[in-house]
């Protein structure tokens, strides 16, 4: 039994993989950081989502000229066969912590985890990062620490608090 090369799983990431590509020198050139591509059917059809931010936080008029320079480039490439909808936006205050970047950046702040199975006998953590390293994090809340395998985290955030 091979792979199906039609199947839409492998054409999402055939689709992101090329967007990423298309995307990464419009975003190094201006500072601006890609922290998501997304490529899915929704209600009205499907729908090309880029989250992008900067250090210090992108602009409305950051993400109209990302999206404008890739309508035209995708375009031109003919990068993506069906009809959809491109969207260029900020991931928001509550964006979830995915690669090393993102965890340094939230190094000494309060997160909140959820994991895929129980550790410490629950699934969902909240504590300040007090360490890390390429197979785990470390936080720590009321003077306890939890160690917390990254391979068993389903979401990380950044508690906000209003």
């Amino acid at each position: 039994m091979g792979l199906d090369m039609r199947n839409p799983l492998f054409v999402s990431m055939d689709v992101i993989n090329r967007v990423r590509q298309i995307a990464s020198s419009y975003a190094d050139e201006r500072g601006i950081e890609i922290i998501d591509i997304i490529f899915r059917r929704e209600h009205s059809g499907m729908v090309l989502r880029i989250l992008a931010d900067t250090e210090s936080g992108i602009t409305i008029k950051e993400c109209e000229g990302m999206n404008l320079f890739l309508s035209e480039a995708l375009d031109k490439e003919d990068a993506i066969q069906d009809r959809y909808t491109l969207e260029v936006s900020s991931p928001g205050l509550d964006r979830p912590i995915k690669i090393d970047r993102d965890f340094e950046r939230a190094f000494g702040k309060v997160l909140e985890i959820t994991t895929y199975e129980p550790i410490d006998e629950k699934k969902t953590h909240e504590g300040s990062l007090i360490g890390m390293d390429k197979e785990k994090i470390v936080i720590e809340s009321d003077g306890i620490s939890t160690i917390i395998p990254r391979i068993k985290i389903a979401l990380a955030r950044l508690k906000i608090e209003i």
